[in-house]
């Protein structure tokens, strides 16, 4: 980054400049275009009656019209049918065209923007001939196509696209004509086949039309003829159910059906004003088939069906296509359904009388399930064989669930397959027993996998509350996962969700106190974490290392978790690794000393640092708040200058405090330490609210952890390079003498015995008991933040290395070292973040002097007055040296102050922000 100011602004103003004129610009182009042309838009493809695509928000229709989209002109006939003055002639001829499936660019091509067209245009549709062949309805209404400025008009005199059409004739003339529009042909004089009738009708228009001096002659009345009254009945009837519901199986075919004599209204009831109805405001209430069919449900096989409706099998009411041909037959009294004795009669075994009675099934009768038999001696001699219907006839929901299952999509297999027990060689069980349908299951599943161990030997000892195959697996709901990446890790998503329900405190395994941390203690490891953020593909669920069966204690011999075949359960994710690898605790318990001491000591001592720290430094800060804000209240109450000048004219000397290096240095920091907290702590409170949003900014728990890990190497190089730079200090030139005296000089970053002085005397200064005591270059607050750097560098970043690679760690320290540094990296990530969040912006940015934020770590320089206040034994040095001259430096310039104040700014309230996601997951979870 320059630091020249000249160099800095004119880089920035160019920039700036360029950036604002094409605000400008963009904003007068889009509103000159939007005011160029008060006509509506046209959109080349817009579907019929899709008001809101040209229109937008307005509103162009009354509030309780009906739904306009996808309505054609047709459409709006049967309610527009009767209007005196036509529909056609209200709207814009370019709406007619829309309505009518012409689009814009039929006439103005596709050519944008669409420019004016001529009257050649219409032509093409609109012959000038046929029109001026259309005689005239009378004096007053003549035919404007065949006037005295004869039959080459312009169309677009009378006809407009975008807005109401005109009669260009009533500029001169006295005429009723309208306007319409020319998508039809025009209708001046009766058509030939229309009869009287509409003679009549022309007749009395013109009788009714105004005469030439205004006065309306007199006509003379008649009643109207049959055929007025059969139109007249017709229009008054206005719109009807057939109106929209106009496809074949509500005319055509329905009228062929035996409902087909019936109205509408028959069986749809409720619809009083068709009108409502097609604005949905008024929606239909179909009857009951029982209102009809009463008696029918209480014989034969429908007296055995309750749960179903009646279109479930009758679903022909309107049918998709025409019924066949009705084959005349002499009527035959229907035979009556077979008696059970009937059937029993040769089906005499035991399975078919007594013992399926006592079935589900045994209310039923034979011909529920079995039909198809007319004749029975027919049957019996083998010329009728029975039909056995489908078992979703009854069982709907079931069979909807298992057409999707694994037997069913896989396995093909039928209910029969498994439900071998419809007629049972033995009375049936009041109750189903679990341990025998898992005796069902076992008929394809070998026996000696699901049955002998884990679960399944639990359940056939007697126990209740072992799960069966139907509670993991479903019953007719059996998943079906396929075999890609993304199949495998819903799969291991589903069976591990079933483990945690009954293996989490409160489960039924865990209220038999049986592995009470099993789903705690998993959680707490990075399978665990992983998961609930999501990453179910790859990391471990429960079985893989238990097996999907094999749920056996680690000490059984058969066990998948067995030492003797443990490195083989860990080897089918991790490679690589030495046997030492598996002594990994994969449900560690910190709080159970006995099963892990190491463990549990660690934990205590991360627990003593961190509230040893905190306990000091918040006190600290608080304290030192009250202090200075009662004091800066006291001189602004007494009228006094908070600051105190310097000799002469040097109070707005700028002096160095932090070279290039150190800034540039301080700001990648800022950057990687954010990365790894942003990154990082979602990892530590998976079960947080924020989590999964901050992941899923991060594009997915691999890709945070990508960021992680490249944050973090930074941070590794910032390290290292700092002990470099460190080394150069103590031994500058690799000269070795004088190196004690640099160690615990006034410019060393090492802590010495002023700063535990420095200590006393900054709390009796609290508690007005001294001065405030004189700092040099480097307060003991400053020294602490620097040395943590080496103490966390250590065990967190060393302990990201372990953890980042475990198999290849496992050839200098065993698995179970993995537990301890994965506990000690996240306590120490939790007290570097927190203490930064909190102590170290406090000291540096929002201690009440200092409030909103100290830039000279961005701008490199502060004034000599603030050095002489905050610092005057390094004032009073740099004058007793007289190095004022080699310190001193220019002020920041605009653009160093602009980024040091946004970029300040944004960290610290960044860092603010992390803080309470932080603290909210500590006090919620």
């Amino acid at each position: 980054m320059k630091t020249q100011r000249k160099s800095l602004s004119g880089s920035i103003k160019p920039f700036l400049s360029l950036t604002i004129l094409s605000f400008i610009g963009v904003f007068c182009f889009f509103a000159l275009s939007g005011a160029a042309s008060g006509m509506p838009k046209r959109l080349s493809n817009v579907p019929p009656g899709d008001c809101q695509a040209c229109h937008g928000g307005e509103k162009v229709l009354p509030g309780t019209h009906m739904d306009t989209r996808s309505m054609t002109l047709k459409g709006c006939m049967p309610c527009h049918a009767r209007d005196k003055v036509s529909i056609k002639s209200k709207m814009p001829t370019s709406h007619v065209h829309m309505l009518s499936g012409i689009s814009c660019e039929q006439c103005h091509g596709p050519k944008t923007p669409y420019g004016k067209i001529g009257q050649e245009v219409c032509i093409k549709c609109h012959s000038r001939e046929g029109l001026a062949k259309a005689p005239a309805r009378g004096p007053s209404l003549p035919n404007p196509h065949n006037s005295h400025l004869g039959t080459d008009v312009d169309c677009l005199l009378c006809h407009f696209q975008h807005k109401k059409s005109e009669f260009m004739c009533s500029n001169c003339h006295q005429f009723g004509n309208v306007t319409p529009s020319p998508l039809l042909p025009l209708s001046f004089a009766p058509k030939p086949d229309a009869g009287k009738a509409a003679e009549n009708r022309g007749k009395t228009a013109t009788e009714k039309a105004p005469a030439a001096d205004g006065k309306s002659p007199k006509t003379a009345a008649r009643p109207p003829s049959s055929s007025e009254k059969a139109v007249t009945a017709k229009e008054a009837a206005g719109p009807s159910c057939i109106t929209c519901h106009s496809k074949p199986e509500y005319r055509q075919y329905f009228s062929q059906t035996k409902h087909g004599k019936l109205s509408c209204a028959a069986c749809h009831k409720g619809v009083t004003d068709i009108a409502k109805h097609m604005k949905r405001t008024e929606p239909v209430k179909t009857a009951s088939c029982a209102s009809c069919h009463g008696d029918i449900s209480k014989t034969g096989f429908h007296a055995t069906v309750k749960k179903f409706s009646c279109v479930q099998c009758h679903s022909g009411i309107h049918p998709k296509e025409a019924p066949g041909k009705m084959i005349v037959k002499a009527k035959v009294e229907a035979p009556p359904p077979l008696s059970l004795a009937a059937c029993t009669s040769c089906h005499s075994d035991s399975k078919f009388k007594e013992h399926f009675a006592s079935t589900s099934h045994g209310v039923l009768g034979c011909a529920a399930c079995h039909q198809g038999i007319q004749d029975l001696n027919r049957h019996m001699s083998g010329k009728e064989p029975q039909k056995s219907i489908s078992c979703a006839v009854c069982h709907r929901d079931t069979d909807g669930l298992y057409s999707k299952s694994a037997h069913a999509v896989k396995a093909k297999l039928t209910c029969l397959d498994c439900h071998t027990d419809i007629h049972p060689s033995e009375s049936a069980s009041a109750g189903k027993d679990e341990a025998a349908a898992m005796q069902t299951c076992t008929k394809c599943h070998d026996q000696s996998t699901y049955l002998t161990k884990g679960h399944g030997a639990r359940l056939l000892a007697g126990s209740k509350e072992a799960a069966s195959c139907g509670d993991c697996h479903g019953v007719h709901d059996v998943p079906v996962f396929p075999a890609t990446a993304e199949g495998l890790a819903d799969k291991r998503e589903h069976y591990t969700n079933l483990c945690v329900s009954c293996h989490r405190e409160g489960g039924i395994a865990g209220k038999y106190g049986a592995f009470p941390h099993a789903v705690s203690g998993y959680g707490e490891t990075y399978h665990g974490k992983a998961r609930q953020l999501g990453n179910y593909e790859k990391v471990a669920g429960c079985q893989d290392c238990h097996t999907g069966h094999n749920i056996l204690p680690a000490d059984h011999p058969d066990s998948a978790l067995h030492p003797r075949v443990l490195v083989g359960t860990c080897g089918k994710c991790h490679s690589d690794f030495h046997p030492r690898f598996v002594s990994y605790v994969p449900h560690p318990d910190p709080g159970n000393p006995e099963k892990f001491l190491s463990l549990y000591l660690t934990e205590k001592f991360m627990i003593g640092l961190l509230v040893s720290v905190f306990a000091f430094f918040w006190v600290h800060s608080l304290l030192w708040c009250r202090k200075v804000y009662v004091e800066q209240s006291c001189r602004i109450k007494e009228g006094l200058n908070v600051e105190t000048a310097v000799p002469g004219d040097l109070g707005r000397q700028y002096v160095r405090r932090f070279s290039p290096r150190d800034r540039l240095m301080h700001i990648v920091l800022i950057l990687s330490f954010f990365g790894v907290v942003i990154s990082g702590f979602p990892l530590k409170y998976p079960d947080a609210a924020w989590a999964r949003t901050l992941v899923g900014l991060l594009g997915g728990v691999e890709n945070a952890g990508t960021v992680h890990r490249v944050s973090a190497v930074v941070m590794w190089l910032l390290f290292l390079y700092t002990c470099w730079l460190s080394l150069k200090f103590l031994f500058p030139g690799f000269r070795f003498e004088g190196w004690l005296g640099r160690l615990f000089g006034p410019d060393s970053l090492f802590p010495r015995l002023k700063d535990v002085q420095d200590i006393g005397g900054m709390f009796k200064w609290f508690f007005n008991r001294g001065e405030k005591p004189q700092f040099d270059r480097w307060t003991y607050w400053e020294k602490f933040d620097f040395m943590a750097v080496f103490w966390g560098m250590f065990l967190i970043g060393l302990s990201g290395i372990i953890m980042w690679i475990p198999e290849l760690s496992s050839y200098v320290m065993p698995g179970w070292m993995i537990n301890i540094v994965s506990l000690a990296h996240s306590e120490e990530a939790f007290l570097a973040s927190v203490f930064i969040f909190t102590i170290h912006f406090f000291n540096n940015h929002l201690i009440p002097d200092k409030f909103p934020l100290e830039k000279n770590i961005f701008t490199g320089s502060y004034t000599l007055e603030a050095l002489r206040r905050e610092r005057p034994q390094e004032y009073e040095r740099i004058l007793r040296e007289n190095r004022l001259e080699e310190v001193a430096c220019k002020g920041p310039g605009t653009g160093i102050q602009l980024f040091a104040g946004i970029f300040g700014i944004a960290s610290v309230l960044l860092g603010l922000l992390l803080t309470v996601l932080i603290f909210w997951a500590v006090f919620t979870l």
